[in-house]
């Protein structure tokens, strides 16, 4: 199964009325970057609508989002393309993807300290809900996988998972970890787990 549309979401803190005006000048510089992996084409600016999407740099192989839709305001990564291996595989990708991404995001010098991250609260859904739809079946094909790569990532115990229970929504669970601290001990693990 060619499984390539999964999204990691890294909660955050957030004003009450934040505004997201720096995203846009850090994701309108970044646009304009043409070697950039991602190979960004558009910037979106949705901090009009409540609780939406927020502030969205557009790419060929992903997007990437200040998303400040339910449950919670976070960095959103959504991928499109470019992911081989197996699905634990892909889903490892998913998180380095996003971690590096964050990284980079929040070492921006305007980027707004409210907006501090949650590194041990995320989000994985996979954005397809054709093929993968919010269903039991869905749930026997890639739970494994799921549980194989956090145990990988976070350890085996280390976290509690829980998954999307509205099946008109995507399929996908909300993870907390309190082992994982900072960004930068995950994203460690993450570059010795791609390794």
């Amino acid at each position: 199964m060619n499984v390539q549309k999964i999204t990691a979401k890294l909660f955050t803190d957030a004003p009450a009325d934040p505004s997201l005006d720096p995203f846009l000048t850090i994701f309108g510089r970044w646009r304009h970057d043409e070697k950039h992996p991602s190979g960004w084409v558009d910037l979106a600016d949705y901090a009009h609508v409540p609780k939406g999407p927020g502030i969205m740099l557009v790419g060929q192989r992903g997007n990437l989002a200040m998303d400040m839709a339910d449950p919670g305001p976070g960095i959103l990564y959504s991928n499109k393309k470019d992911l081989e291996g197996t699905i634990e595989d892909r889903i490892l990708e998913t998180f380095t993807r996003c971690t590096e991404l964050a990284r980079e995001l929040i070492a921006q010098p305007e980027y707004p300290a409210a907006f501090k991250p949650r590194a041990g609260f995320w989000e994985l859904a996979f954005n397809d809900r054709l093929d993968l739809p919010n269903t039991e079946p869905t749930d026997r094909l890639l739970r494994p996988a799921v549980d194989r790569a956090l145990d990988e990532l976070l350890g085996a115990g280390s976290y509690m998972i829980i998954r999307q229970s509205d099946s008109a929504r995507r399929y996908g669970f909300i993870i907390h970890c309190s082992a994982v601290d900072c960004l930068d001990s995950l994203s460690a693990k993450l570059v010795y787990t791609a390794g």
